[in-house]
């Protein structure tokens, strides 16, 4: 199932930035320019523990609706503060986004081990059979994937995207062809997303005596105020995550938030939640505040946040830095 991009509002999230200068060709300009007059020492986003995976993730998770062809030096502008952990999917913009970041890691060479690449089979259904069966099938998509990336592995790869119900872990051909891609070095780490009855999902799947490692999720700061957040208008679930990011804690699970500030998965009345976490006069922004937030929270590793412009990137890493 393919996730929707986490397209930020620019009336929100842009201050004093005309949204003409935010195309793409000229992404990397614009890039040079903002950072251009940072003063010593340069603000970055810090790295964080991935759960028990022994990897060291950045805290902002350049998420895949920002990333496309082209956007190169953006990602390098990004990079050079801190930012080395990219999330994206097989079939984000038809496979684009991948083929994006692939063209950052051509750039990066050497440095490919710098970055952490998660990325998640969006729409991939196991066909029946055996699994070998399964393995040869899989193993043809995901060389796919590994070709538009230009890399010979993804630190974590999360199947399946998407996963609705804990039954939708349990799949034991697909268990098996994971297994084996470990052992193949082609995938580092084994984690799944979802965002649809995430928290009973979630739970199993860190129940599941350690295969999987790594959830994405829908967590903010409405589903950490449940008690104080009316049904949502736009008939999206909110649920109480504050459980499972203390269990996720105590195991040492990596729980990556999504859906932050993304406006279908929050409340109504998220304005008043955000003015009881950041009282009086703040210069942060509504989306800062929303990022800033989740990342305070105990039992979260990373947090995963499309960003579409130079702008977007400078104000997710002050708001990283802070």
């Amino acid at each position: 199932m393919r996730e929707r991009s986490e397209t930020l509002p620019r009336r929100d999230f842009l201050k004093g930035v005309a949204a003409g200068a935010m195309t793409l060709s000229l992404a990397g300009p614009l890039a040079n320019r903002l950072f251009a007059e940072e003063e010593a020492p340069v603000k970055k986003v810090p790295s964080r523990p991935l759960g028990s995976t022994g990897l060291s993730v950045s805290a902002v998770i350049w998420g895949g609706g920002g990333l496309q062809p082209g956007r190169s030096a953006l990602l390098r502008a990004g990079f050079d503060r801190g930012l080395t952990t990219f999330d994206t999917a097989w079939g984000y913009a038809g496979g684009k986004s991948e083929e994006g970041l692939g063209e950052f890691v051509k750039d990066l060479g050497a440095d490919r081990e710098k970055i952490r690449i998660i990325t998640k089979t969006s729409g991939y259904k196991p066909p029946e059979g055996t699994a070998k069966e399964v393995y040869a099938h899989f193993r043809a998509e995901l060389d796919k994937s590994l070709r538009r990336l230009q890399t010979d592995y993804v630190d974590v790869l999360c199947w399946p995207h998407g996963a609705a119900r804990p039954e939708h872990l349990k799949h034991e051909a697909m268990r098996e062809v994971l297994l084996r891609l470990k052992e193949e070095k082609v995938v580092r780490h084994v984690g799944t997303s979802t965002h649809s009855n995430y928290v009973e999902t979630t739970l199993a799947a860190m129940e599941d005596k350690g295969f999987y490692e790594v959830v994405m999720l829908v967590t903010n700061i409405c589903t950490q105020n449940p008690e104080a957040t009316p049904a949502p208008g736009r008939g999206r679930p909110i649920l109480d995550t504050r459980p499972l990011l203390a269990a996720a804690k105590e195991k040492k699970f990596g729980i990556i938030p999504m859906k932050v500030m993304n406006p279908g998965f929050l409340a109504p009345n998220v304005d008043e939640l955000l003015a009881k976490a950041y009282p009086g006069d703040s210069p942060l922004s509504k989306h800062q505040k929303l990022l800033r937030y989740i990342l305070g929270q105990e039992g979260v590793s990373a947090a995963v946040v499309a960003l579409n412009s130079a702008q977007h990137l400078k104000e997710a890493i002050e708001a990283a830095a802070l």
